[in-house]
């Protein structure tokens, strides 16, 4: 950092100091481009005496490289510096340099240099400018409300330490939101001098405040403004590949060369890269035709024994060239017409902002989808189609009409079957049948195939004659759902209770019934309630009102007088009265279901109607033997039923 010290030392004592200037002219490539990249890089340790840190630089005397950050201020309390989103040309992933050089009270104090760079191979009694974007982050509330504002310097001095150049951005303002500026100066090189250092610095105030971000650090050169025009316009250049008119580029400069020269560039990168075009010399230059392609233009100028330094050009303004390839274009082609039908010319292109059709007999459309009404055999000829692009491309289509006679197919359209049925279709016409989708049908080329299809199906027949003329119909077939009844599960109530019936039916346009209709509330509702005074089977039939026939089921309902408990049961296996349990009408809930052996020791239990004793405990088989139970259900109105009494075990 000694040569930093030698170089501060001598700007002090520097009384001459010039005012910052940008070029009116134009501009170079830039010999020195510091834009802090896409990702978090120091900068080298040799260019700065700040130090680096990783998120927000609450250190006096630091900084760091980032695209986003927020939550930063003068201390990790205060939150007091705008929130920084991408860098000053908004590239959100575009880095830039944030620094804290605020000088607290009791800490040694001296210049800061922000960076530090060297600029060789120039040329003598040359301009640069020497620039960078900047911005003051701090908001208003940072420091109290009255925070120190930063003014930073730019300083170009020669490799011994001679300052050849020296300006001041001024104080930053506070903004209500980041505002970039650019500042820096245009200094011109003694005939002695092909090289520079430069150096953005500052000396801030003893106090809080001086926060602020650098970003695009450059240098190039600055001379003469230098335009360029293709076809006498500087705006881009977009043609279609069948363009007649050659590119004619055009480059001019400014008065302020002694000796100058041009040279013409190319780019095939969009700009990232330049090439010089061998021998392109002159201020006019005719851009060779090509088929397609993107080539940017532009014309360097310097001073002719300079010409071949890159650090000693201005160049003009870029020229952007786009060759666009010609749309497909189609062979001619045949068409058909027939007698009396309407032609539908070819399909024209989606993306064609204009097209025209002429065409025999006076024929003109400029219809995406155009139609040759009601064809004769004066509509015989050539047909053309024209079809404009952007870019001025354009295609040129012919179609060769010929016209000959018709067929006419027909047909019933619609038709009407149950599940499971078939139809025989029937198509008059003159020439072949061809019926499509061929899914159900018996043969899908003859004029009367039988059909059975599954589902409803729309089908199309075609018919076509020796001539190619077609005509064509649509067939409906609608299928009907046979009808289907289900009556559901059989159910238990006890005589004076009610009971649903959980039936239902299927089919297409189908109305359901039951018999017999005593002691129930709707028979026409597939789940009615129903309260019979004795055992009775319902039946439940399905009607298809669409001609497709009937369905029946049946669910019995068995009426107790009460709860039906057996007297005795047989656990031997054989399927028949294998167990001891409760039969009580559907809705009742047990409560409580115990059996008690002689010596009042409990056997089994269950709290559902469809568990059952199956004579053992503990699975092990109980003696036969008479046993006591005991009994608590609740009907479906919620009356809680006691019973208790004996059952005997046969064995």
């Amino acid at each position: 950092m000694k040569i930093h010290s030698f170089q501060f030392l001598l700007i002090l004592f520097i009384s001459t100091s010039l005012k910052a200037q940008f070029c009116n002219g134009s501009s170079g490539d830039p010999i020195v481009n510091v834009t802090f990249g896409t990702r978090q890089a120091p900068v080298p340790k040799e260019k700065t005496s700040l130090s680096f840190v990783g998120g927000c630089p609450f250190d006096t005397g630091s900084y760091t490289i980032r695209s986003l950050i927020f939550g930063c201020g003068e201390t990790p309390d205060a939150h007091s510096w705008h929130i920084l989103p991408g860098d000053h040309t908004r590239d959100i992933n575009g880095q830039y340099m944030l620094i804290n050089a605020s000088w607290a009270l009791g800490l040694t104090h001296g210049p800061v240099i922000i960076h530090l760079d060297t600029a060789t191979a120039l040329c003598p009694n040359t301009t640069y400018q020497y620039s960078a974007w900047l911005a003051n982050v701090m908001g208003n509330l940072a420091c109290g409300g009255k925070p120190l504002l930063p003014d930073i310097t730019f300083t170009v001095s020669s490799l011994s330490g001679v300052v050849l150049a020296t300006s001041k951005s001024g104080k930053l303002p506070v903004k209500d939101g980041r505002v970039w500026q650019q500042n820096g100066l245009t200094f011109t090189t003694p005939a002695n001098v092909d090289a520079v250092v430069l150096t953005l610095s500052t000396d801030p105030e003893r106090g809080c405040g001086n926060a602020f971000v650098v970003d695009d650090i450059t240098l190039s050169m600055c001379g003469p403004a230098v335009q360029a025009t293709i076809d006498g316009k500087t705006e881009p250049a977009n043609v279609c590949a069948d363009y007649t008119n050659p590119f004619i580029l055009n480059g001019s400069y400014a008065s302020g060369f002694n000796d100058p020269v041009v040279q013409w560039q190319n780019s095939l990168d969009s700009g990232k890269t330049w090439k010089d075009m061998p021998g392109i010399t002159s201020l006019s230059y005719a851009v060779p035709r090509r088929s397609i392609g993107t080539i940017l233009y532009r014309m360097a100028v310097a001073e002719r024994q300079n010409i071949n330094s890159l650090h000693c050009r201005v160049v003009s303004n870029p020229i952007y060239t786009e060759v666009h390839p010609v749309p497909p274009h189609r062979a001619p082609q045949s068409v058909i017409g027939c007698i009396d039908k309407d032609l539908h010319l070819p399909q024209t292109d989606p993306s064609a902002l204009s097209i025209q059709w002429v065409g025999p007999n006076g024929y003109s459309s400029t219809e995406p989808k155009s139609i040759v009404p009601n064809i004769k055999y004066a509509d015989t000829g050539i047909y053309r189609l024209k079809q404009s692009f952007y870019f001025g491309c354009t295609s040129i289509d012919t179609f060769n009409l010929n016209v000959f006679p018709s067929t006419t197919i027909s047909t019933q359209t619609l038709y009407s079957i149950c599940e499971g049925n078939s139809v025989q279709l029937s198509a008059s016409g003159t020439g072949t049948f061809k019926w499509s989708p061929a899914t159900g049908l018996s043969n899908d080329a003859v004029p009367d195939p039988v059909a059975l299809p599954r589902d409803s199906t729309l089908y199309k027949v075609v018919v076509t004659n020796t001539f190619g003329c077609k005509d064509s119909a649509d067939v409906q077939i609608n299928v009907f759902r046979n009808p289907v009844a289900i009556a559901g599960p059989d159910r238990t109530i006890v005589l004076g209770d009610t009971v649903l019936l959980n039936g239902s039916i299927k089919g297409t346009a189908t109305v359901s019934s039951w018999s017999p209709t005593s002691f129930m509330n709707n028979p026409q509702s597939a789940t009615p309630r129903v309260f019979p005074n004795q055992n009775t089977q319902y039946t439940l039939t399905a009607t298809s009102t669409v001609g497709c026939g009937t369905s029946t089921a049946s669910a019995l309902v068995k009426v107790y007088k009460d709860i039906y408990i057996p007297s005795a049961f047989t656990p031997n296996g054989d399927g028949t009265n294998d167990r001891f349990k409760v039969f009580a009408a559907d809705g009742y809930k047990l409560i409580k279901f115990l059996v008690y052996n002689r010596w009042g020791q409990p056997v089994f239990s269950a709290r559902e109607t469809s568990e059952g004793w199956d004579g053992k405990m503990n699975n092990q088989q109980q003696p036969a033997d008479t046993y006591v139970y005991y009994l608590e259900i609740e009907s479906s109105q919620l009356k809680k039923i006691v019973k208790k009494g004996t059952i005997t075990l046969v064995r």
